[in-house]
């Protein structure tokens, strides 16, 4: 497979993932999307969009990895590539255009590109004690989830024509609710679509957060470490458990 052209990548309306302090021997990453909003190889730099949660005036001259994900032709699996940079500026009154200016800072233009391949945080499989329901906005009936992480959910896919377009890369909207006891509403983007050769006839979808508040960040770790003190108890011998088989409610049944 070819390398992507650094020049080609480094350009406006480019999507980007900044990793900041990737700590995944502990199994957390901090990824923030952002996206470039103009290049100046003059100035060896160039503006990106604020991210979430914003970068701070005392994080300038920090050393950062940025990524992407590259399809090098229709067909193949996706590819995560990265580069090293630095910030270089804080810009707090950025001209996006004529009368509207937002927040932006600067980073320092990359002199190369690797693969890099990142392991986002704890894979849980929810449990029968401790269902997490996901639906995906216009349908009613969920979708089985496989492994949900703080990075991201691994659903199986419904062989319905709105699910089989979907490709890495696109985006929809989805509700989890938490046990019946709270809800949260997120964006995705699928990652991948894959098979498994034990499950021939089932298709399954890779997808992960984008643009989670620190706030629904907080959420969905306290959810997932309550799923997996109910796992801990199993494993002391403390309660019986199942993995989730039982018949998923609608929202109409959650509501009652």
């Amino acid at each position: 497979m070819a390398k992507p052209d650094l020049e080609r990548i480094i350009q406006p309306a480019q999507h980007l993932e900044l990793l900041f302090g990737a700590q995944e021997e502990q199994h957390r990453v901090d990824m923030r999307d952002t996206v470039i909003y103009d290049v100046h190889p003059d100035m060896k730099g160039f503006i990106v969009a604020q991210t979430e949660p914003p970068v701070l005036k005392s994080m300038t001259g920090n050393p950062i990895e940025s990524t992407f994900l590259w399809l090098s032709a229709p067909g193949e699996e996706p590819k995560r590539y990265a580069f090293h940079t630095r910030i270089q500026e804080l810009i707090t009154h950025y001209t996006l255009s004529l009368g509207q200016t937002v927040q932006a800072f600067r980073l320092a233009y990359p002199k190369d590109l690797h693969e890099r391949n990142i392991r986002f945080s704890y894979r849980l499989r929810p449990v029968k004690q401790y269902p997490i329901t996901l639906w995906v906005e216009g349908h009613e009936q969920p979708l089985p989830i496989i492994e949900i992480s703080e990075g991201g959910v691994c659903v199986s896919c419904p062989q319905l024509r709105s699910f089989s377009a979907l490709k890495p890369g696109d985006k929809l909207f989805i509700t989890l609710d938490f046990n019946k006891q709270s809800q949260m509403k997120a964006q995705l983007q699928v990652v991948r679509r894959f098979r498994r050769p034990q499950f021939p006839r089932m298709e399954f979808m890779g997808a992960r957060f984008l643009g989670l508040s620190m706030n629904e960040q907080a959420l969905l770790a306290a959810e997932i470490r309550k799923a997996q003190r109910v796992i801990l108890r199993k494993m002391a011998g403390l309660e019986s458990m199942r993995a989730a088989t039982v018949k998923p409610l609608n929202r109409r049944e959650l509501s009652s």
